[in-house]
C-alpha cells in the first residue's frame, strides 16, 4: 500500500511541477487566463500537501508500523481522504483563490492530518529510540503549525488581509511546517534508516542535536515577525535561534562523520546520492539563516523576492524532495532500475540547482542595482521547466520496465 501511496504523490509532485512552470511562464508571455496569485495558492497547497505531505505519509507509515497496521483500513481512508482533498484544493485555489471551496478542503486535509496524527502515535512502535523522539516531534509541529489555519477565518472577516497580523500568521504556519513538521520527519527517517541497518550513534549527541534543533525551530519564527516588527528584541531571540541551529548542525555533522564509513559500507547508489545532497542542502539553509544575525542581512533576505522563493526551494526541493527520493529509493517504494528514470533524476537535480542558481545570482544583482540577468525569465522557465520532464520520467520509468526485472529485495540492490 505504502509503494501505491508514493507514486500517487508523485503525480501530485509533477502537477504541483508543471504548475510550477506555468508561473514561471507568466513573466515570459501574458497568459490571459491566469490568475497569478490564485495558481500560486495552487501550487504551493499541491506541493506541499499532495507531494511532501503524503510522501512523508507513505515513508513514514513503511518505516515505523508493524506490516499488519500498514494495511489497516484508517490509513487508507485517511491517505483517500487527504488525496480527495488535494485535489479539491487544486481545483479551488486557481479559481477563486482563498474562498470558500478551498478554505472547506484546506479545512478538511487539515482535520485528516489530526486523525492520521492521532492513530500514527498510538500505532507507532515504542522503542524510545532517536527516531521515535524526532517522529513524534515531527506530529507535534504539523499539528502546532495548523493553529494559524484556525487564526484566518476571524483575521479575514475582520478585514486584516494585507495586514501584518495575517502575514504572520501564514509565515507561522509555513515556518512550523517546513522547518518542524517536514524538516523533524526527515531526520526521523534518518534515523530510522541508520538503525534498521544496525548502525548505532551515542544516544549523548543525538540528545543534544535534538534539543538545540527544537528549541532553535521555535525561536527562528522570530525572522518571519521581523520584518513587521523590526526590534532589536525580534532579531535578538532571531539571533539565539540560528546560533543554536548552527551548534545543531555541529553536532549532527559529527554525527554523521563518526558513521559515514559504515553508512557507506550498507548504503550506496543513486538513494544515499539523493540524501547526501538533501542534508548538503540542510547544511546550506542553516548557514544562510545563521548570516540572518546580522539585522542589515535579514532584512535584505526577507525584502528581496528571489532570495526568499530560492530559500523555500532550498527546503522543500533540496532537502525535503531530495531525501524522500533518496530513501525512497533505499526502501524499493521508487525503482531506478530503468535508465529512463535515472535520466529523469539527473533532470529534476539540473532543474533545481540551475533554477536556484539564477534565482540567488538575479537577487544578488538586485540587491547591488545592477539589473537584471539577460534573458532571466526566458531561462529560469526552462531550467525549471526540467523539473516537471523529470518527474514525468521518472513516473513513466517504472512502466518501461520489462516485467520480468522486477527489483530484488532492499539488500540486494541499493
Amino acid at each position: 500500500m505504502p509503494k501505491v501511496w508514493f507514486r500517487i504523490a508523485l503525480i501530485n509532485f509533477f502537477i504541483a511541477a508543471v504548475m510550477g512552470a506555468i508561473l514561471r511562464y507568466a513573466f515570459v508571455e501574458e497568459i490571459s487566463w491566469l490568475k497569478f496569485r490564485y495558481f500560486l495558492h495552487g501550487h504551493s497547497h499541491v506541493a506541499m500537501l499532495g507531494w511532501l505531505y503524503l510522501g512523508l505519509y507513505a515513508l513514514l507509515v513503511h518505516s515505523f508500523l508493524p506490516e499488519v497496521r500498514q494495511h489497516s483500513p484508517f490509513y487508507r481512508n485517511n491517505f483517500i481522504v487527504a488525496q480527495a482533498s488535494v485535489v479539491g484544493m487544486l481545483i479551488a485555489f486557481p479559481i477563486q483563490g482563498y474562498g470558500a471551496w478551498s478554505i472547506v478542503f484546506s479545512t478538511l486535509h487539515g482535520l485528516a492530518s489530526y486523525f492520521f496524527a492521532y492513530r500514527f502515535w498510538k500505532d507507532m512502535i515504542k522503542d524510545g529510540k532517536a527516531s521515535s523522539r524526532f517522529v513524534r516531534t515531527a506530529l507535534l509541529f504539523m499539528i502546532f503549525s495548523t493553529l494559524a489555519l484556525w487564526a484566518m477565518p476571524p483575521i479575514m472577516l475582520g478585514g486584516l488581509q494585507g495586514k501584518a497580523i495575517y502575514y504572520m500568521t501564514v509565515q507561522f504556519y509555513l515556518h512550523f511546517q517546513f522547518n518542524g513538521w517536514f524538516i523533524f520527519a526527515v531526520l526521523a527517517l534518518f534515523f530510522k534508516l541508520l538503525e534498521n541497518h544496525g548502525i548505532s550513534v551515542a544516544p549523548r549527541p543525538i540528545f543534544r542535536f535534538f534539543w538545540l534543533l527544537t528549541v532553535a525551530t521555535l525561536f527562528t519564527y522570530a525572522l518571519a515577525v521581523a520584518w513587521a516588527e523590526p526590534l532589536p528584541a525580534v532579531f535578538a531571540i532571531n539571533s539565539l535561534g540560528v546560533g543554536l541551529q548552527l551548534a545543531a548542525l555541529a553536532f549532527f555533522a559529527a554525527i554523521v562523520m563518526r558513521s559515514h564509513q559504515k553508512i557507506q559500507e550498507q548504503l550506496s547508489g543513486w538513494g544515499l546520492l539523493l540524501i547526501k545532497i538533501a542534508f548538503a542542502c540542510f547544511a546550506l539553509k542553516v548557514l544562510v539563516q545563521t548570516a540572518v544575525i546580522i539585522p542589515y542581512i535579514a532584512t535584505v533576505a526577507y525584502t528581496i523576492r528571489n532570495f526568499v522563493i530560492g530559500f523555500i526551494h532550498l527546503i522543500l526541493l533540496g532537502i525535503i524532495t531530495q531525501f524522500v527520493l533518496g530513501y525512497g529509493i533505499l526502501n524499493n517504494l521508487l525503482s531506478i532500475r530503468s535508465s529512463f528514470t535515472r535520466m529523469g533524476l539527473l533532470l529534476l537535480l539540473a532543474g533545481f540547482f540551475g533554477s536556484e542558481l539564477l534565482l540567488f545570482l538575479q537577487g544578488t544583482l538586485f540587491w547591488a542595482a545592477l539589473g537584471f540577468v539577460p534573458f532571466y525569465y526566458e531561462g529560469l522557465f526552462c531550467i525549471s521547466a526540467l523539473i516537471p520532464v523529470g518527474i514525468l520520467m521518472i513516473l513513466l520509468g517504472r512502466r518501461r520496465n520489462a516485467p520480468n526485472t522486477i527489483p530484488p529485495p532492499y539488500s540486494a540492490v541499493r
